[in-house]
């Protein structure tokens, strides 16, 4: 008759406690994916994406364009905007009028609070802010900025003044809404720059 050697129990044990870890990582993913769904889902939607794109740029012919920045062009547009290293991937929406290029759109979806917020940054062919649209929000209406506050933007570029408390002012209430907005149109307006210099690159 035959025993299992204790070589097989130790594998057995380790068997069970790393299924239990996997259950327990699957379990956070589900959970994270739910949070996530409900967020959205009790966000105040303002605009769709294609009504957004239509808005800002009436008429125009609208390409969807991907790319996947380096891990320098990362580094590079976050020294450039002054904030964290932006995600690899990038989603543009370049727009053109009888073949000639009139500005680029981009979605960009981060946290206020608690709770997500997407805006849509639109820049002319000259890489200037063209409009700010907020396309969804779900935190309480009273932390959104009124219209006039986002007309401020029109016209900027990214440099030191474009900042709160120097060209952008404050807003008593809005606070962090104001901040997240700030970081969100700095990181497009870089990695805008970062997105201009490998296609103007020389080859």
């Amino acid at each position: 008759m035959w025993a299992l050697s204790p070589h097989f129990w130790r594998c057995s044990r380790m068997t069970k406690t790393e299924m239990k870890r996997r259950r327990t990582r699957r379990r956070a993913v589900v959970a994270a994916v739910v949070w996530t769904v409900a967020s959205l889902s009790l966000a105040k939607v303002f605009l769709m994406q294609d009504e957004a794109i239509k808005l800002v740029f009436p008429g125009a012919v609208v390409e969807r364009q991907t790319f996947f920045l380096t891990v320098s062009e990362q580094d590079l547009a976050a020294k450039l905007s002054g904030g964290d290293r932006p995600s690899a991937l990038v989603v543009a929406y370049a727009a053109t009028k009888q073949g000639l290029a009139v500005g680029t759109a981009y979605f960009d979806t981060h946290i206020v609070r608690t709770q997500p917020e997407t805006l849509m940054v639109a820049l002319d062919s000259q890489g200037a802010i063209l409009r700010i649209e907020v396309l969804s929000f779900a935190e309480p209406e009273e932390y959104l900025p009124r219209e006039h506050w986002y007309a401020q933007f029109p016209g900027r570029k990214l440099d030191d003044e474009l900042a709160v408390q120097r060209a952008i002012r404050p807003v008593a209430g809005a606070t962090l809404t104001v901040r997240a907005t700030m970081e969100a149109v700095r990181r497009i307006l870089a990695i805008h720059q970062v997105l201009h210099a490998r296609a103007t690159a020389p080859r």
